[in-house]
């Protein structure tokens, strides 16, 4: 009874609470936003190396053979690696999801350091994998730490560990806003005014601390020029077309990913002809190895011909199918935004000299179709917007890639796709095979919108079919905290917290979010 009352009195309006919780969203910014640094600094370091010794191996068989000896060492540490922790392969973003809502129990420090140890080791070995999905993972399992440096509740560690999600994209990027937004459009699914801010304080210090370390210019430094005002519907046509690569892109990644694992072959083997076929690549096709630094950095050299670049897209897109499939730690947000601007490079390589426009305008569709190859995969539309923005360092592209953003969105929804991150999330629960532990009996506060569409909207609480082991303890209207009764009737955008065992939260999120239609 007495940690029931903590916790109620934790989720309220305590000025201290929230103080502290600040404080440790702070440490959670330094300590997760040098984490990330770190692997973001490991990584440019490893691609380097592999640039500079594919740049004197052509023609030399024994440094040939050894650099393939190297892959397979690669691949076998690789496989050491994930099975020392199973939470470090793949992506990271639905592993997050997965630990918030309560399915997973990751070890935050094997996490941290089998994470960025396999995170340099595909790098080295070329493999079409990004930085960013770990550095959500690196982010999140860093605000774990924190958490339980402070032993703090269940709910406290759960909130930063999306703090820490937030630090990764936020140091990956040099964008706290789209890190911020990101967690609470992709993550979370819902809307916690403590938690927001809580979440901008510790990004704005992991971004401080990106900047001293990797500068303060942006990421993408285009040419600036405005597409005409009369020439927008052109747009419809860009925002058609990358939502129908949207689908294929999302359709192939997890086609390959459910064909890869059905191969009855060992681990270790997978990996080491995984890495063995990333070196021919980077022999025969060096611009599309890595994770696509390279390839952004031919497009801010010079726009490549026509031909030139449909190649680079569907080689890109096919080795990062054919990386990603095999479970290899390293995210595909990266090689999304990459073949979004290829994508927008080849539409503009088009319209642009169609409509006798001056030649930089192509950059303009580069942005542009990175926010909506975004949408169109991930489906969260607004984080793509406002990264892209925070990228280039300009919102003059912002009303157009709304257009195209949104287009983007409809087309692989209506076709009935899921977004690639959910897809994931789903066969990472279905593969996981491991058994369920029982763990310690805490107290678990979780929020849930009301949405506009929801059944029980003026429902009175007693009606509405809970599940038995949750228990209502507030409700959110208009910014004030209520405690409600059982004659309390929920008005949509109703933030309602619920109380929970945390061996019964998973169960009991996804009945509330089926219960909500969330």
């Amino acid at each position: 009874m007495k940690s029931l009352e903590k916790t109620l009195k934790n989720v309220t309006e305590n000025p201290k609470y929230i103080f502290r919780l600040t404080i440790q969203g702070v440490m959670v910014g330094i300590f997760a936003g040098l984490m990330v640094c770190l692997y973001r600094f490991l990584l440019n370091g490893s691609e380097t190396i592999l640039r500079d010794y594919l740049s004197i191996i052509h023609g030399n068989v024994l440094y040939i053979i050894l650099f393939f000896i190297a892959l397979a060492v690669m691949g076998l540490l690789i496989d050491a690696l994930t099975k020392w922790e199973k939470d470090s392969s793949g992506s990271g973003i639905p592993q997050v999801y997965a630990e918030v809502k309560g399915h997973m129990e990751a070890n935050w420090n094997k996490v941290l350091v089998s994470k960025i140890t396999a995170g340099v080791l595909t790098a080295l070995g070329g493999l079409s994998l990004g930085p960013e999905g770990p550095s959500v993972q690196i982010g999140g399992m860093a605000g774990k730490g924190i958490a339980r440096l402070f032993k703090g509740s269940k709910t406290d560690e759960l909130r930063l560990i999306l703090v820490g999600s937030a630090v990764g994209i936020t140091a990956a990027f040099n964008a706290p806003l789209a890190g911020v937004i990101f967690v609470f459009e992709e993550i979370n699914h819902g809307f916690d005014k403590t938690l927001v801010f809580i979440a901008l304080v510790s990004a704005i210090v992991s971004d401080f601390i990106s900047k001293m370390i990797f500068g303060q210019s942006t990421i993408l430094n285009f040419p600036v020029l405005n597409i005409p005002l009369e020439s927008y519907w052109v747009l419809v046509i860009l925002g058609l077309a990358i939502g129908l690569l949207g689908y294929v892109y999302n359709v192939g990644m997890i086609k390959s990913s459910d064909l890869v694992n059905s191969l009855k072959i060992p681990s270790w083997l997978k990996f080491v002809l995984v890495f063995m076929v990333s070196g021919v690549v980077a022999l025969a096709l060096p611009e599309i190895s890595d994770g696509g630094h390279f390839m952004m950095d031919m497009l801010d050299v010079a726009i490549p011909s026509l031909g030139v670049l449909v190649v680079l897209l569907l080689m890109k897109y096919l080795f990062s199918m054919f990386s990603f499939s095999s479970g290899a730690p390293g995210g595909i947000f990266l090689p999304i935004l990459v073949l979004g601007a290829y994508i927008g490079a080849v539409f503009g390589s088009i319209i642009v000299p169609a409509f006798g426009w001056q030649h930089d305008l192509i950059y303009r569709f580069i942005i542009i179709s990175m926010a909506g190859f975004f949408a169109a995969t991930v489906r969260s539309p607004i984080t793509g917007i406002v990264l892209l923005a925070e990228m280039s360092g300009s919102t003059e592209s912002l009303v157009a890639m709304i257009i195209v953003s949104l287009i983007a969105y409809v087309v692989p929804t209506l076709l009935g796709n899921e977004p690639i991150y959910e897809s994931l999330y789903d066969r990472l629960l279905l593969n996981k095979n491991r058994e369920y532990v029982k763990k310690p009996s805490k107290h678990v506060m979780s929020e849930y919108l009301v949405p506009l569409d929801c059944n029980y909207i003026n429902f009175k609480i007693k009606d509405i079919p809970f599940p038995k082991n949750a228990i209502v303890v507030s409700v959110i209207r208009n910014g004030k905290y209520i405690v409600p009764t059982e004659d309390f009737r929920i008005q949509y955008s109703d933030q309602v917290q619920v109380l929970t065992d945390n061996n019964d939260y998973p169960f009991v999120r996804e009945e509330i979010e089926e219960l909500f239609g969330e």
